[in-house]
Parts: C-alpha cells; structure tokens; sequence
C-alpha cells in the first residue's frame, strides 16, 4: 500500500502521507541491509558486503529502485557481470599457470577487454564508492575497483587479502617466490614491491610500518568506504547532507562500534538536526555520562526550535508574501517555497555577518521567510531578496513536511503547519 501510494501518478497529492511512507519504506529497507550485512560479514564475503553498502546508500538518498526493490533505469546484473569476466579469464588461463602469470590474465580482461579504468576526474564522487555503480560505469577509485578485482581473483581459486593502505587501497598475494608482494588495482592492476607502494604517496612522506601492510578484515574494508562517502565532495542525488551523513554513521554503528571519533560526528549531526539518535547506543565506545550530555543538548536543542516555531495567531501586514506561494529569489535565481516567516531575522549575528545581511537595503529588520528551494536546500530568506513568479511544483525531499497537496498555483499547509500558522486555519 505503501509503495503503491509513492507511485502514484498525481505527483502533486497526498504530499504528507507520501513522505512518511518514504520514511518507513527506508527503515524497512535498512533493516533487511543490516540483518544481510551481519550474514555477509560471517562468510567474509567483501564483495557481497559492498553491495548491501551501495544499497544503504541508495535508500538513504531515496532512490525508489532501492526503496521499492525494483530495476533501475541505469544499472548492470552485477553477479552476471562478474561470472562473465571469470570465465574469459578461465578461457586465457593455462594448466599449471603460476600466480602471476593468472594475474596478467586478469589485467588484460578486466582492464583492456571489459574496459575498467581509474576515475581521476571525479574522485571523490560518492557513485564511486558503490561497487554496482562502479561495474556499470566501468570507472572507480582504488578501493571499488580493488573489491571488483577481488571478487574476480576469488571465483579464479586465488587467494588475495585486502590492504588498508593510506590514502591507496591495495590487494596482496603471496608470490611463486614466497615474496609478499601488492597489486595496485587503480593503476591496471601493477605489482608491487613493499617499497613502491611507500611510492605512491611521496608528498605525504609515509613511513615504512608494518600496519600499513597488514590484511584487514571485510568489516575494516567497508568502514573505508563509509568514511569515504562523508568525506566526499558530490551527492548527485540532492540531498540533505546531514541527515545522509548521519545515515553513514547509523550503518557504521554497527561495523565499528568502538569507533569514538565516528560517534562524536554522528552526535553532532543529529544535534544540527535536532533529532535524538538512539542508534547512537549502538556505539559502545560512548560512556554514560556522555550520552546523558548528549541528550540534554538534544533536549535543548528541540526546545530552541520550538521556540522558533511559536504560534502565530495572525499575518501582520508586513508580511507580504503567504506561506505555500512560490516564489523566485532575485540575487540566486533559484524557485522556491515558502512554509514559514518571522517579522524579522532571527538568526544570530554570527548568521547575519556570513550572509552579508548588512548588505542589504533593510538588513536584519524586515521580514525574514523559511524556504524549500528547487535545489533540494533549506534556506533562510530577506523579504526584499523574494519575487513572485510563475508557479511551479517545488520537487523537494521535504516538501510534504510542511504540505499536503500542490493544486497547480499554491501548495496547502498541512495540518502540521497549521498548528504553528493558526490563521491558516480559516482557509
């Protein structure tokens, strides 16, 4: 009922019902993940466990292939996928072969026939850390393409482990000499001393130590990823970059629990978004105490925003513009909504002076409008910086927060909103 109620065919109706759905429809998801994860980390399975990351990653950004388990537009039958390569390489491979001679059989299919290359160009893509994503574009950064070859070398009867190598994820194998050597999987798969792989990172002037080259566990392997996606620079879906983060770190609460310096960013994101977390819980490593803090800053923080929110009986003249109009901002040029306002700025002066609100013809003392941008952003605006415009549907994560229908000039408060606008209740 849920699913069928996200697809519906009138886009503009049932705004709110359709967000909440989105929400359970997402716990849903993530919970299958988390009991498949757990499944997967059993068998060591890396490969089978990057995947069930890719598909976090693709429910918190609301992507409905995920959400709804159905095929995406743009996508590639990765296990199909991987059992092909295998079996051109089986084809190259030759009785008795010895590691390395398997390795360059490996190199040639998966990098010169089936076209795998390094991604230089948007590094530091999020897409680039979901291996599914990096077998249909053919293109990644060292840890996906090191997972891909990996899985590849595994069905071939080799025996590779996985290094955490600063700033390169590397494979090792045990050479035909009794050598330790590495694969570097971003650079077509070339062999590696101990001392080229120093090599790979000369400005960082990287020390010579034996953690370095260790092998690490398929849990340590997909953290990385995780980590990657909160320091990465693109969401090409738009998003609320907290409240991904934050679902980064619910993921990872589960993988590292003792991982202190992750629980520290996750509480600071749910405080930026005024939501308790108790996932958080999950995080072994947080003491009482700091869990009793962290809670009385949620607490306060909730408080603030009610606060913010205080009931407005009435519309002062002053305040041009009506809540559910859409509107143009004149400096940016983005379309936007509007489901709040305040008869003047209400942020505080270290907002005002970053904004250069100074700069404006009545700075701070005029009517200031909360906003839902075409950008997928939430956004704090002048009264003098908002022109009308022609109206349009605002396609915003958020929108059915404060919305429940879109009829085509305005969209209608909620009854969420109309407890906070209370004269809205006469319309």
């Amino acid at each position: 009922h849920l699913s069928s109620l996200l697809h519906s065919s009138n886009k503009f109706t049932n705004l709110t019902q359709k967000l909440y759905a989105r929400y359970f429809l997402v716990a849903q998801t993530q919970l299958g993940i988390i009991q498949d994860l757990a499944s997967c980390l059993r068998s060591g399975s890396v490969f089978e466990g990057s995947l069930l990351v890719s598909r976090w990653v693709g429910a918190s950004l609301g992507e409905s292939s995920i959400i709804h388990n159905i095929k995406p537009t743009e996508c590639i039958p990765v296990h199909e996928t991987i059992e092909s390569i295998v079996n051109q390489c089986r084809g190259l491979i030759v009785p008795s072969a010895t590691i390395e001679a398997v390795l360059s059989v490996i190199n040639r299919v998966l990098y010169q026939d089936f076209g795998l290359k390094k991604n230089v160009d948007n590094y530091y893509d999020v897409e680039n850390n979901r291996v599914d994503r990096a077998l249909y574009k053919k293109t990644g950064i060292p840890i996906t393409i090191a997972i891909i070859y990996h899985e590849v070398a595994s069905r071939l009867g080799l025996t590779l482990s996985s290094v955490n190598f600063p700033r390169h994820f590397l494979l090792s194998f045990e050479s035909s000499t009794g050598t330790t050597m590495y694969i570097d999987c971003f650079n077509e798969g070339n062999i590696l001393s101990r001392g080229q792989c120093l090599g790979l990172c000369p400005i960082s002037m990287i020390a010579d130590k034996d953690c370095y080259f260790e092998s690490t566990a398929p849990a340590n392997v997909l953290e990385r990823l995780i980590r990657n996606m909160n320091f990465a620079q693109v969401v090409h879906v738009s998003y609320n970059r907290a409240f991904f983060a934050l679902n980064l770190y619910k993921l990872l609460s589960y993988l590292a629990p003792n991982d202190y310096e992750s629980a520290v960013h996750a509480m600071n994101f749910s405080l930026d978004l005024r939501i308790k977390c108790n996932f958080l819980q999950k995080f072994s490593c947080i003491e009482p105490d700091v869990w009793s803090k962290y809670c009385r800053r949620v607490s306060q923080a909730s408080e603030s925003l009610k606060n913010q929110l205080r009931v407005k009986r009435n519309k002062p003249s002053h305040i041009k513009f009506n809540i559910g109009s859409v509107m143009l901002h004149k400096r940016y040029n983005y379309t936007c909504v509007l489901y709040g306002w305040d008869e003047r700025c209400m942020m505080n002066e270290e907002w005002q002076v970053r904004m250069g609100i100074a700069s404006l013809e009545f700075q701070g003392n005029q009517p200031y409008y909360r906003v839902l941008a075409d950008d997928d952003s939430e956004r704090y605006v002048a009264q003098e910086n908002l022109l009308g415009t022609r109206s349009v549907f605002i396609n915003h994560g958020d929108v059915g927060k404060y919305f429940s229908l879109y009829d085509g000039e305005r969209f209608v408060p909620n009854s969420a909103l109309k407890s906070v606008y209370t004269y809205l209740q006469k319309d």
